[in-house]
């Protein structure tokens, strides 16, 4: 296994296409900019990182691209890190491959399924943090792929409005939660498939979507092709007024968190968040 290559791409989107259903214009560059320093959760997570050996994707709307008003997204992310930043324009619709492929992403498989023995696509929201070990666990997967693997984790924070809450997202054993998802591809099954990664599948029933994704092209499909981290407690959600899953469903962000428990130090401390995820917000019960 010491010689096996892997190629590991993370993709993070902000605010990577249009939902008229999200009641801001984010297309507004005062609204963007407001909203840009949040990305310094997923990159501070990132530059925690043990394991920095993958490519870091931020995809953004094709008009960002394409007036140089908005530049100073690209400009303003990398002086956040020190982390080399790919972008990529989204040409796909909510997903970068729904409903139509991406051609730049199709390129990057393309050519690293030809020279790497695993490929693994993962993806993030730009304002969550992830712990410090989960670039090392996820590559460590590949062992356990013989063909395709599903990969990601259930357990972990929930952070909204100063206060830290434990966190389970497992769907019914079908999904993970968003962060930090993965899907593992070994190389050589993947040469005789249709190209697909993560950004396929539903973050919250992967293990259906891709059974019927495989089925379709006539692959069949196993349970060993799906696992879910369900012991270690590895994201930290992040939940604000302005979030999309929020907005579009009209969610009272000031009602979510009723009756739930908020964590304090006995349970966790500042010290021991900013070592594990790279997390630095503000905190109302935790020193």
């Amino acid at each position: 296994m010491a010689n096996n290559t892997i190629k590991h791409f993370i993709f993070v989107r902000f605010f990577s296409f249009y939902d008229a259903k999200y009641p801001h214009d984010i297309f507004d560059e005062n609204f963007l900019l407001k909203q840009l320093p949040l990305a310094k959760n997923v990159l501070n997570s990132l530059e925690n990182q043990t394991n920095k050996d993958f490519e870091l994707i931020f995809v953004l709307h094709p008009r960002f691209f394409d007036d140089v008003n908005y530049y100073f997204i690209s400009f303003t992310l990398e002086e956040y890190t020190t982390l080399p930043i790919k972008f990529m324009r989204n040409d796909g619709g909510s997903y970068l491959f729904s409903p139509n492929l991406n051609p730049e992403v199709a390129t990057l498989l393309e050519d690293a399924i030809n020279n790497y023995d695993y490929v693994i696509t993962t993806r993030i929201d730009y304002d969550d943090f992830i712990y410090k070990d989960a670039v090392a666990d996820t590559q460590s997967k590949v062992k356990e792929c013989d063909s395709v693997l599903g990969y990601g984790y259930c357990l972990g924070y929930e952070y909204s409005l100063g206060d830290l809450y434990y966190r389970l997202g497992s769907w019914g054993g079908n999904g993970h939660m968003s962060p930090f998802q993965s899907l593992i591809l070994k190389s050589s099954f993947a040469k005789e498939l249709p190209l697909f990664s993560v950004e396929n599948f539903n973050h919250h029933v992967m293990k259906l979507d891709m059974k019927n994704f495989l089925e379709n092209i006539g692959v069949e499909f196993s349970d060993s092709m799906f696992q879910q981290n369900t012991t270690t407690l590895t994201f930290i959600y992040f939940r604000h007024a302005l979030a999309h899953a929020i907005l579009v469903n009209n969610r009272d962000i000031m009602h979510m968190y009723q009756g739930r428990r908020k964590l304090t130090t006995k349970d966790i401390t500042k010290k021991q968040l900013e070592e594990e995820f790279g997390f630095h917000q503000e905190l109302n019960l935790i020193k």
